[in-house]
């Protein structure tokens, strides 16, 4: 029988399973600490129970997932612009739109629908693009009719060439494709100049649908008031406006009615709620106190065979290993400067899964063996010690997809077979002790891992502990470091990070089109803003190519080139792809076709209430 390691037990949590169910207000939040100070008794809940009655108002849905960020007021900080956009409380010039909503995920996806944006220009050399505007759309809390000069604002911020302190989600990816160039507005239009012109420009960099885009906020609210005030204060334009946000606790949306696309939603207000722990969600959903949320895999089957229903916005996290501080590039993909790579603190010690291709012969490579070809056989030994099949079983119910390469789910029609990674511990440890290295004790060595607290609704951690179980197991030590992503992305954004993550990233996403252009944040060219933290020269070229190429059978070539170059050199082995989904009480809502998007639950203004 396999073993999956670390594998923890699901309990009921106790004191946290009072959370702010206590409160009956659907005003107020009741934080973690009170609940458990004014609890005497803890129910518990049977995992069989089906769906009662909702304990909100009509009209009224309780959504939990198991962190909430910071509200996303100014484009300059990372927040939590995925979910706005995601949720219906911002937007921006594009979206992703099903062709046949009525049969979503079923449909195909229309990639470019306009959102704020009623059309587009794109000049012939490809070097310019001017959007025209959609007119009537109002900014919330009473500050007035969107302009061209909102989205400006919205835009310049963003990009961290123009405004440096910028670390929005979307900044790095921005510095690339305007460079220094300034949006402008022109009328009811807004130009934009691009520096390196990208294929992805408007189904994904900017376009809430596609893991990147903006949110754009009203520059007339952030003038009258400051950068300070933006943070804490979301003034948008889409079909909910917030009425409170409080990170890490509790967010209140109220029905933006009147709004250009969604107009009266039947769900008037929308509470979300952070509940880290799965078996409170679970239990929150069982006594009426939750409509809906996003829970750990393992829990969907047995939820569904209950009675409860689900829903999804057509996308997997392919979730993988990335081997940060792989810096292979000697000049800036996109200027040429020299990058002073090996005089950086990657290169300042020996790390044995980061390859150094500036000094490649050290002491300790075995004999006819560079430093690159050595950590390449680390890379793979992790690689090839992780039982995936086990993992998708014991921890995802066996709804997931073991995933060998990140950027490639192994449903997608142009996946390979030989893009696959067979379990082989002890091809895991021939390739160690190949490399030159001997155990000391139990272990070869140390190899830690970060993982993102809360990540795939605190699924994410457990398959962390699982995968550092199975490097225990063939002689790495392996301690997973849990935290959250904010406090990590600086040292990505600053190419400083040594340590591999264990996460989804930004491409890292069954709903996008193999085509797509791979590697942006893989290479230099996004310096000054987000990598995954290794970048090779194969990559960045890889990638300028498909983003200039017209025609899709050579970017179809081009994508396969990507994977095969980061398999060979075990860059980003994958470990499970995990469906989106939201399970929600069908006694509460009838009907929720959710618009394709790679963030999850989405849409609230389609719900369909009993």
């Amino acid at each position: 029988m396999k073993k999956l390691w670390r594998l923890t037990p699901m309990f009921l949590v106790s004191v946290a399973l009072m959370f702010a169910f206590a409160c009956s207000s659907d005003e107020e939040a009741v934080s973690t600490s009170d609940a458990a100070a004014t609890s005497t008794a803890v129910p518990v809940v049977e995992s069989t129970k089906g769906p009662g009655a909702s304990k909100q108002e009509k009209g009224t849905i309780v959504f939990a997932q198991s962190t909430l960020q910071c509200p996303h007021g100014v484009n300059t900080v990372y927040c939590g612009a995925y979910d706005s956009v995601a949720w219906g409380i911002g937007e921006d010039l594009f979206t992703w739109r099903w062709t046949d909503a009525g049969k979503a995920p079923n449909g195909g996806i229309n990639y470019e629908a306009g959102q704020i944006a009623e059309s587009y220009t794109l000049s012939d050399d490809l070097s310019s693009l001017s959007v025209k505007i959609r007119s009537g759309v109002k900014f919330h809390k009473g500050y007035g009719e969107m302009t061209a000069d909102d989205v400006v604002h919205s835009y310049n911020k963003t990009n961290p060439m123009i405004t440096p302190h910028s670390i929005a989600p979307s900044a790095a990816n921005f510095a690339s494709l305007f460079g220094k160039n300034p949006a402008v507005a022109d009328g009811q239009n807004v130009n934009f100049s691009f520096e390196n012109f990208d294929v992805a420009w408007v189904n994904n960099l900017m376009n809430t649908g596609g893991f990147v885009g903006v949110v754009i906020h009203s520059k007339k609210a952030f003038d009258e008031n400051d950068e300070d005030w933006a943070k804490e204060n979301v003034v948008a334009t889409g079909p909910y406006e917030v009425e409170s946000w409080i990170r890490d606790d509790t967010a209140v949306f109220n029905a933006w009615d009147g709004h250009w696309e969604f107009p009266n939603p039947q769900a008037r207000k929308i509470i979300v709620k952070a509940v880290p722990q799965n078996e409170v969600r679970i239990a929150g959903m069982q006594t009426g106190e939750i409509d809906a949320t996003e829970l750990a895999l393992k829990s969907v089957p047995e939820m569904v065979a209950a009675g409860f229903a689900t829903t999804t916005a057509g996308n997997a996290n392919q979730f993988s290993f990335y081997f940060s501080g792989n810096m292979w590039e000697s000049v800036h993909a996109g200027t040429g400067a020299k990058l002073d790579i090996a005089g950086s603190g990657v290169y300042a010690r020996e790390i044995p899964w980061i390859g150094n291709p500036f000094s490649p012969k050290d002491s300790n490579n075995p004999d006819g063996m560079d430093d690159m070809e050595q950590a390449r056989l680390v890379r793979w030994a992790v690689a090839s010690s992780l039982d995936r099949d086990t993992i998708n079983s014991e921890l995802l119910g066996g709804l997931g997809t073991p995933n060998y390469v990140a950027f490639i789910d192994p449903k997608n029609e142009y996946h390979k077979e030989e893009w696959k990674i067979a379990y082989d511990p002890g091809g895991s440890v021939a390739s160690l002790e190949k490399a030159g290295y001997s155990k000391k004790g139990d272990y070869f060595f140390e190899l830690p891992i970060f993982v993102p607290s809360g990540s795939n609704g605190g699924l994410g951690e457990e398959i962390a502990d699982a995968v550092g179980g199975y490097m225990e197991a063939i002689g790495l030590k392996t301690p997973v470091l849990k935290y959250p992503y904010a406090v990590h992305r600086p040292g990505l954004v600053g190419r400083t990070s040594t340590i591999p993550i264990l996460y989804s990233d930004d491409d890292g996403q069954s709903v996008y089109p193999h085509d797509k252009p791979k590697g942006l944040v893989n290479s230099s060219l996004t310096r000054g803003g987000y990598c995954v933290c290794f970048e090779t020269p194969t990559i960045a070229e890889l990638y300028k190519k498909a983003a200039k190429e017209p025609s899709l059978a050579k970017r179809l070539d081009y994508a396969d080139q990507f994977i095969d170059h980061v398999h060979y050199w075990a860059l980003q082995p994958g470990v499970v792809a995990l469906p989106q989904l939201t399970t929600y009480n069908p006694n509460v809502i009838s009907d929720w076709v959710m618009q394709p998007t790679p963030f999850g639950t989405s849409t609230f203004a389609n719900i369909k209430l009993k």
